[in-house]
């Protein structure tokens, strides 16, 4: 399931209103909207296997539950995004619409991006993505960094206090050079996303690795695994990669087997994030 892009494209006019609508430029607060539209925030426990959020209306009152046992604790940037995920749901008229008529509230799993799922979860985490990182904002710093994409994507991540997924997936919207971004969790592949430019222009259709068994024991994804589930965003590690190893479809050799930089980093206990771009490719904006 993919969305239209006439889909796409309306779902980050609205995020852009709402942030505008909070502020006109830096950083957007998702509690100070939450106050302006009268959403009450709740947190509390309700299980590591739960949802991450969850917008309940009750007796005309619009509630956000967010899970502690998530780590959506007040301040912390996963919460931010949990709770514009949310706020997603409150602002797409569809989803809205589909509370009103009385229909049971579902939980939602935040930032997994994931176009396997249910749409209407896939569309929250656009907005959330363009609402905490609207477009307008998000790309004259991209541009103005002139980094390789990992680097740039934890200097965003700080500036705009978002999730490591969530800034890497809205860079590879702007920034040509990325090919694809992969999380894992544990020993295995939770999503992965494709550039649209590459997917159209390349073929790149198939990520080829579910499993880390599957990966070069020294390449950059592997070593990150490696590393300590107690280890947030400090060491880069990187190599490099053609694309007939990273994606299916690719005979070794040919014209599309093209040479990619490969940079991945643990994210603590929320896994392994892989970024593959261009090698040696100037910033492009997209």
């Amino acid at each position: 399931m993919k969305l239209q892009l006439s889909r796409e494209i309306e779902i980050l006019e609205i995020a852009e209103d709402v942030a505008n609508e909070d502020s006109a430029s830096g950083r957007v607060c998702p509690t100070r909207i939450c106050t302006k539209k009268g959403v009450q925030l709740v947190h509390d426990s309700y299980g590591e296997k739960k949802f991450d959020g969850m917008l309940v209306y009750r007796s005309g009152v619009w509630m956000i539950l967010c899970n502690t046992d998530n780590g959506n604790l007040p301040g912390l940037s996963r919460e931010r995004f949990t709770i514009s995920h949310e706020l997603g749901h409150y602002h797409i008229p569809e989803h809205r619409r589909h509370l009103l008529a009385g229909r049971k509230p579902h939980g939602s799993q935040a930032g997994a991006f994931d176009e396997e799922g249910r749409p209407e979860e896939l569309e929250a985490d656009i907005f959330a993505a363009n609402f905490l990182m609207p477009p307008a904002r998000f790309v004259p710093k991209l541009i103005a960094l002139k980094q390789k994409p990992l680097e740039g994507i934890l200097a965003l991540r700080r500036e705009f206090d978002t999730s490591l997924e969530s800034t890497a997936i809205q860079a590879m919207r702007h920034d040509q050079r990325v090919v694809a971004v992969a999380k894992w969790d544990a020993n295995a592949l939770a999503w992965h996303r494709i550039s649209k430019p590459f997917f159209q222009e390349t073929g790149y259709r198939q990520f080829k690795f579910r499993q880390q068994n599957q990966l070069q024991h020294d390449c950059a994804t592997a070593l990150a695994l490696a590393d300590p589930k107690s280890q947030f965003d400090s060491t880069i590690h990187e190599t490099v990669a053609t694309a007939a190893y990273c994606f299916g479809y690719i005979a070794a050799g040919g014209k599309r087997d093209i040479l990619l930089r490969e940079e991945a980093i643990r994210n603590g206990r929320f896994g392994v994030v892989s970024i593959f771009s261009l090698l040696n490719e100037p910033f492009r904006k997209g």
